[in-house]
């Protein structure tokens, strides 16, 4: 299972870091100010590897576990704190994240954790898809007669084959990121999934991945104020 899956990565990410230790160990005082700034940088990248698998598990394992949690919620404020957060990892490989016609939609029930999480995984995707130089836009639009907020997750990466496309959403997702267990893109599903919405992809290897979310303004119990 994909969790299994995750939980083998974190040994092996442990692993090397803890053999990145002894080998600093090993070399005591001779230790060159080169071989320290190198080992930081495989630890740096470690910690942040599985900092990500973490995330991911415990997010699933909470997604099936808890109901949603609905109140009024600006997607705008959303996306712009998962733009926050991944920003630094987007400017390491000169990528732009990018938000268009967010403010204009209004407030909507939702659990606003999860579509942090949902959001925060189709970003966190799209980075790591992209060689380097490209761009991520997150547009959405408010359709009064659908009764529902559409949102496009657009990036300039190398796309997906057929199949990688076909298993996203699914346990037995193939994950796009080197060590990735596919967990990302089920935690989204269920997040879309728990606000009674849709998801979707638009894919092509070489001309990057649009996924296209749908989620209601309101839900049965809940209303925006």
């Amino acid at each position: 299972t994909p969790v299994i899956t995750g939980a083998e990565f974190l040994q092996t990410e442990l692993n090397k870091l803890f053999g990145s230790l002894t080998a600093v160990g090993i070399s005591g005082t001779q230790t060159s100010q080169m071989l320290c700034n190198r080992v930081i940088g495989l630890l740096q990248d470690a910690a942040r590897r599985i900092q990500d698998r973490v995330r991911e598990i415990g997010d699933c394992i909470k997604g099936l576990s808890t109901p949603p949690q609905f109140a009024p919620c600006r997607v705008a404020t959303v996306v712009d704190d998962v733009m926050k957060t991944l920003h630094v990892l987007a400017d390491e490989k000169k990528i732009s994240l990018r938000a268009e016609g967010l403010d204009a939609i209004p407030l909507i029930s939702a659990d606003e954790r999860r579509l942090f999480n949902a959001f925060y995984n189709l970003i966190h995707n799209a980075i790591a898809a992209i060689p380097g130089g490209g761009s991520i836009m997150v547009r959405g639009h408010i359709d009064l007669a659908d009764e529902a907020v559409h949102l496009s997750v657009i990036d300039t990466g190398r796309g997906m084959s057929p199949e990688v496309r076909d298993s996203l959403f699914t346990g037995h997702a193939i994950s796009r990121k080197a060590g990735g267990t596919g967990l990302g893109t089920k935690i989204v599903k269920d997040v879309v999934d728990a606000h009674n919405g849709q998801i979707s992809v638009a894919t092509e290897e070489g001309k990057g991945t649009t996924v296209h979310v749908r989620l209601p303004l309101m839900q049965s119990g809940a209303s925006p104020r």
